[in-house]
């Protein structure tokens, strides 16, 4: 197993991508104040990542990966037919978390923070698509499922993908809490896997008006 470690500092993060990400834009009436949380998020910044191959074992009725069985019905469909695949977690960054805490007895700089946070989560996983997509996947789509997304796979499954990549806490400080949430909550977590045509989660879910929605909703797989 080849595992990855993702770390970014500093983050590549600009001003206009943090209006743009607020709907606002240089003549607000605060931007002093944006400026002065985004500068101040840039010093402490470090979204993080890791991720790791493995090969698919298919018996059973079941998905095996690094000894870890995933039992799902939806699982098996959706990675079957791969060879390799690679489960990952990316996050804000435990830093930038407790940075935004400073935040929290003013709405509108708590907004500001919790979409610094979330850019920060974005940054580090188009480094992380770019990553696998050199070292893995050449060809094709990458695309990914993700325990929580839908309810063919339930965020209770969230123990088995960090058991499967080994030490995530130590490597990248998130934890899970007892209801398998992430923490940072500006955390994500999948497994990618190549296809000839691109899948989103969005697609088996039908939550229609859904604001970061991907791809129309499809049916049930």
């Amino acid at each position: 197993m080849e595992k990855t470690i993702l770390s970014l500092y500093p983050v590549e993060m600009t001003l206009d991508s943090l209006l743009s990400a607020l709907h606002l834009d240089m003549q607000h009436g605060l931007i002093d104040d944006i400026i002065e949380v985004y500068q101040s998020a840039l010093e402490v910044a470090k979204p993080v990542a890791v991720f790791a191959p493995f090969p698919i074992d298919d018996r059973d009725g079941a998905i095996w990966l690094n000894g870890v069985k995933l039992d799902e019905p939806f699982v098996h469909i959706m990675l079957s037919g791969s060879s390799v695949v690679v489960p990952y977690v990316a996050s804000c960054g435990k830093e930038i978390d407790a940075w935004s805490k400073a935040y929290d007895g003013d709405c509108f700089e708590q907004f500001v923070a919790d979409t610094i946070k979330q850019l920060c989560l974005e940054v580090v996983c188009k480094r992380l698509f770019g990553e696998v997509r050199e070292k893995h996947f050449s060809t094709g789509f990458i695309s990914t499922i993700n325990p929580g997304s839908i309810c063919e796979w339930p965020t209770s499954s969230q123990p088995l993908l960090f058991d499967i990549i080994g030490n995530v806490t130590d490597d990248i400080g998130v934890v899970l809490s007892d209801s398998c949430l992430m923490i940072p909550s500006k955390s994500w977590s999948g497994i990618m896997f190549r296809t000839d045509q691109k899948f989103h989660n969005c697609q088996l879910c039908p939550k229609l008006d859904c604001p970061n929605r991907k791809a129309p909703y499809g049916g049930s797989v």
